[in-house]
């Protein structure tokens, strides 16, 4: 029976027994001076991602969070904010599954008025990119996932079968012009979720692709460079476009089939993806990126303005 990585994320929450909602986690998100080159180069121009914000989103990184913030399953490495939910396919040796070696990756992130931007650098050994008896099922495809809670509502979530707010985009592993499948566009309609891959739907949507080898340690590693604009998300529901000040729920959900049947296994980080009251926030800032910019805006760099902005 196929299963999605929603439904065995869902189940993963069950079995936990999630309790009290973890602590509110503020991180500052620059703002370009210079949009980058979707080509998934990081340094096609000197210092293009520089002094943006750099989380580590790993099953190190979950152990990490579990230390600081505590676990829900410590077993299964469920942390209270992240989640270690890779599998070991049939063909993978049971030393490299789960751990670093199986998937591991480094997310840039920043803003500017007219979209928002990331890049991910993801080790891996295997990378799988077909699959799905459906055009919709972008879970069963290595590829970056990003759950956004546009205008910051903090509720709903497949914890509790009502979406309120609920975004994903999802962008597959591969050049995204090789296929009509490699965006994945879900949002919320009528409290229910609705995925589209029409190019209508997905248009302002879009990412670079560089197969990176073993550049990262791995063996099939990769790029994945994704502007999405906000007149995109407008379309959707965001309300007015984000201005300095505003805050906006996130978390990021790497999906890592390795060759299997359906779903392979995934990642959350920073956040729970299933429940949009603990996403983790990103607070747009007019500290700048790009070129010039200095060093990366690092996940505690926001204490200075903690006691400011409140959840």
């Amino acid at each position: 029976m196929r299963k999605s990585a929603l439904m065995m994320a869902a189940a993963l929450l069950v079995a936990s027994g999630v309790g009290a909602a973890p602590p509110p986690r503020l991180y500052e998100l620059p703002k370009f001076t210079q949009s980058p080159t979707l080509d998934g180069d990081r340094n096609t121009v000197p210092g293009e991602w520089a002094g943006s914000l750099e989380q580590a989103c790993s099953p190190s990184q979950i152990v990490k969070d579990g230390a600081e913030f505590g676990w829900r399953d410590l077993q299964n490495q469920a942390s209270e904010v992240s989640a270690n939910q890779l599998v070991q396919s049939a063909t993978e040796d049971a030393a490299i599954a789960r751990t670093d070696a199986d998937y591991s990756s480094t997310i840039w992130q920043a803003w500017d008025d007219d979209a928002l931007y990331y890049i991910v650098e993801a080790r891996d050994n295997a990378r799988d990119v077909v699959g799905g008896e459906r055009l919709e099922s972008w879970w069963e495809r290595d590829s970056m996932s990003l759950y956004v809670d546009l205008n910051n509502e903090d509720t709903g979530g497949d914890c509790c079968g009502s979406y309120t707010n609920l975004n994903i985009v999802n962008f597959v592993a591969q050049p995204q012009n090789s296929s009509p499948v490699t965006v994945t566009l879900e949002t919320t309609v009528q409290n229910a979720r609705q995925a589209t891959q029409d190019p209508d739907a997905v248009a302002g949507f879009e990412f670079g692709f560089r197969d990176a080898g073993d550049e990262f340690g791995g063996e099939t590693d990769y790029v994945i460079e994704g502007k999405m604009e906000w007149d995109s998300f407008m379309r959707v529901n965001l309300n007015s476009k984000p201005t300095v000040g505003t805050q906006m729920g996130y978390g990021w959900l790497p999906v890592d089939p390795d060759g299997d049947d359906a779903y392979g296994g995934q990642l959350q980080c920073v956040a729970w993806a299933t429940t949009a009251a603990e996403y983790a926030d990103w607070i747009f800032s007019d500290q700048k990126a790009g070129p010039g910019a200095g060093t990366p805006v690092e996940e505690d760099s926001w204490g200075r303005v903690k006691a400011t902005f409140t959840r």
